[in-house]
């Protein structure tokens, strides 16, 4: 029910709040905006039912995140092709990830919308940016999970860490490159969308062929900002010794690899876990838990839980360019 509660909350004040019509039911069916929000308190009463349940949970977190990736990339595809009322403001720009940073950058406003949702995200939910709510990384979860399970990465986990600070290093020092000496707009055009080509060969071909969210974890450079900045949010995903028998079942349902045999002694997660909670319900011996000061681990998820839903029913509802 608090799911539902600040979903009606916080669609209801976007819905006042915002100069032009939000959500699709007020641009097509004008004043019925409040039965869309009707129907997303529903949906969030019933997926946070899905995913109290730890068996559930999994197989759940997959389906909506492509559902989020499929409405986001139709209404843009509908906006196109059919009615610019499907498209947010109609002010299109590439719905790339690194598109946040390399904006941000180029045109340095830094308090424009991208980045304000971007950064508010992981203050309310830590890491979830990259387990539920970015538009690419469900297509990625997906197609890697096309190998039939995850394999982990090959080589030290450190190795990863370089590439993907490179990727944010890159993104940002070309942009800002392409700022200073006033590129063309074409140059411009030219280098995201290879970028964003590149991005979507990744999770097409490479992420089910290596059996990893090669994209998320490798590639993708707002995925190691998370990775950097998750850490102002207090939840955390620990890994109780005492009760951990080392049967890696956790590591092996770990779409991000960030689980290993180092990891478990340590008691935590490497640093790109996304808090996906897939190890929760892969393990059989209660090992696995959340953390949250003041709270027991059943609360601290279920909270965790309240605030990612609640987020994902808003982001659904709005997910359009």
């Amino acid at each position: 029910m608090s799911v539902a509660l600040l979903v009606t909350g916080l669609l209801a004040a976007a819905r006042t709040a915002a100069p032009f019509d939000l959500l699709l039911f007020d641009r097509f069916l004008p004043g019925l905006g409040f039965v869309q929000i009707a129907g997303a308190a529903v949906l969030g009463f019933w997926l946070t039912g899905k995913f109290l349940d730890p068996a559930a949970a999994p197989r759940w977190r997959r389906r909506t995140w492509l559902l989020l990736s499929a409405v986001f990339f139709g209404q843009l595809l509908l906006g196109l092709t059919v009615s610019p009322r499907f498209l947010m403001t109609g002010e299109l720009h590439f719905p790339v990830p690194m598109a946040i940073e390399g904006g941000l950058v180029y045109r340095g406003e830094w308090r424009s919308f991208m980045p304000i949702l971007f950064l508010s995200t992981i203050l309310l939910s830590g890491p979830a940016w990259c387990s539920q709510l970015c538009y690419m990384g469900g297509c990625d979860l997906n197609r890697a999970q096309a190998g039939k399970g995850f394999k982990a990465f090959s080589g030290p986990v450190g190795g990863r860490w370089y590439f993907r600070l490179g990727s944010v290093v890159l993104v940002a020092v070309a942009a800002w490159l392409l700022r200073s000496f006033g590129a063309p707009g074409w140059l411009v055009v030219a280098l995201v969308a290879g970028w964003g080509a590149a991005g979507w060969s990744i999770v097409a071909f490479v992420s089910p062929r290596k059996r990893q969210m090669a994209h998320c974890n490798l590639f993708c450079p707002m995925g190691a900002i998370v990775s950097l900045v998750k850490w102002v949010n207090p939840v955390r995903l620990r890994f109780d010794r005492s009760r951990c028998t080392r049967c890696m079942r956790c590591a092996r349902v770990c779409p991000y690899a960030a689980v290993t045999a180092a990891d478990l002694e340590k008691g935590r997660p490497a640093p790109n876990c996304t808090m996906c909670g897939d190890c929760f319900s892969a393990c059989a011996h209660g090992a696995v838990e959340y953390r949250f000061p003041g709270l027991g681990p059943s609360k601290a998820r279920t909270v965790y839980l309240v605030i990612v839903l609640t987020l994902y029913v808003v982001f659904l509802m709005l997910a359009r360019i």
